[in-house]
């Protein structure tokens, strides 16, 4: 079971690399808007990581919005743990930057959970998943 984490981020990042669909939102995702900000979640909406440079995985400044709490650390956990071990295994996670490939905490199933009692009538639900438009 600790292997299975790191795995996932490495297959995550992999996939990303060779430009899969399931690490970056579907072109035809649909969002209702209704004009009010989304409402709160941990993970917060937008959070992802990506490669900001060679060998340097970097959190979206998502990552540390309001609604973080012990969700979006865990995400940062993960992540990290899986660059190590592929570090370790001398494979090279970031060899090149690139913003437009990136890993959501849908990736390493970790689910974004809306705070709760807030009104949705000055917010609006977020989707499900991890989208990131």
């Amino acid at each position: 079971m600790k292997r299975a984490v790191p795995r996932i981020v490495v297959l995550a990042f992999a996939l990303c690399s060779i430009g899969a669909k399931k690490c970056t939102p579907s072109s035809g995702q649909s969002v209702p808007n209704s004009g009010l900000p989304f409402c709160y979640t941990d993970p917060p909406i937008f959070c992802a990581a990506y490669c900001s440079g060679v060998n340097q995985v970097t959190f979206t400044p998502a990552c540390s919005g309001v609604g973080a709490d012990k969700q979006e650390i865990l995400f940062e956990l993960k992540v990290m743990a899986g660059v190590r071990e592929l570090e370790a295994e001398g494979t090279q996670v970031c060899p090149v930057a690139d913003p437009s490939l990136f890993v959501t905490p849908c990736s390493v199933d970790i689910i974004p959970q809306e705070w709760p009692n807030q009104d949705h009538g000055s917010c609006q639900p977020v989707p499900p998943g991890c989208p990131m438009f």
